[in-house]
């Protein structure tokens, strides 16, 4: 049973406190899916006790039982996300190892509604005007953390293939980002990736990057993240199934088509400027 209708079937029984828990949870279903126990008993004033409790009334044998249903609904396309401290949490419900192959086969349709979502809202024309700014300025810095990171260094792997040098930024490595901040100035692009859980460094790096006059790309898997607030140019695209806070296969074809599409522009120049 999905998990608000659990939520929902069960609340009359609830007592005051289970309630409140239930429609913070109801309320707020895009931070249930990777807040901490610590975290939401802060939020709802609640011991966690009782927040566990709440979670054996409503079935479930544990609190990560609870916040794996909730990124269950999120696959579904109805909500986004944002970040907590235990999001490499990956366990797997005793009651979903009972049909395997049900459960594999369901965690790759939720990795081909990622890419289906992907495709049908993607912008042919948008990815060729990202991609002019990449021919604009003279210096680009591509920086993430982690996956975000590891999709960084696929875009510079591909721009150095058409001559378009990058300076690679891994925001976790305090050296990397001090080292590049005297770059900044308003002849550079800057290209973020930020995806759960949303590295403060990277925000820090975009933050002192938009008061340099810096331009600004995001990628990232939601407008709701506070870094996408200094983003001149957003792209976003989901990144997680049930066991994976981010996949990369939809953040993957973006930094495809993204850099085809420079690559695109860049043979069209270079055979214009032959002609002439």
């Amino acid at each position: 049973m999905e998990i608000l209708k659990r939520i929902e079937d069960t609340y009359p029984k609830m007592t005051r406190k289970q309630k409140q828990i239930a429609d913070y949870m109801v309320s707020h279903a895009e931070n249930m899916a990777f807040i901490t126990l610590r975290d939401l008993s802060h939020e709802v004033e609640i011991t966690e006790i009782t927040i566990l409790n709440m979670c054996k009334a409503l079935g479930y044998e544990s609190f990560n039982e609870v916040k794996y249903e909730f990124r269950k609904y999120i696959n579904r396309g109805r909500v986004e996300f944002c970040e907590d401290n235990d999001y490499y949490n990956t366990n797997i419900p005793k009651y979903e190892l009972d049909e395997k192959e049900t459960l594999l086969q369901e965690i790759c349709n939720e990795e081909k509604l990622l890419m289906d979502e992907f495709i049908k809202s993607l912008d042919i024309r948008r990815m060729f005007e990202l991609a002019d700014y990449f021919l604009q300025y003279s210096k680009i810095i591509i920086c993430g953390r982690g996956i975000s990171y590891l999709i960084g260094e696929s875009i510079s792997s591909a721009l150095a293939g058409v001559r378009i040098p990058t300076i690679k930024v891994n925001t976790e490595l305090n050296e990397n980002v001090y080292s590049v901040l005297p770059m900044i100035d308003k002849k550079t692009l800057i290209l973020a990736i930020s995806f759960p859980d949303y590295y403060f460094m990277t925000q820090k790096v975009v933050e002192y990057a938009k008061k340099n006059k810096a331009k600004i790309i995001l990628i990232t898997d939601s407008k709701e993240t506070d870094i996408a607030l200094y983003a001149d140019e957003l792209i976003l695209v989901g990144s997680t199934t049930r066991l994976a806070l981010n996949t990369l296969s939809a953040p993957m074809a973006l930094a495809n088509l993204l850099t085809s599409a420079i690559k695109i522009k860049v043979e069209s120049t270079s055979k214009k400027s032959f002609a002439g």
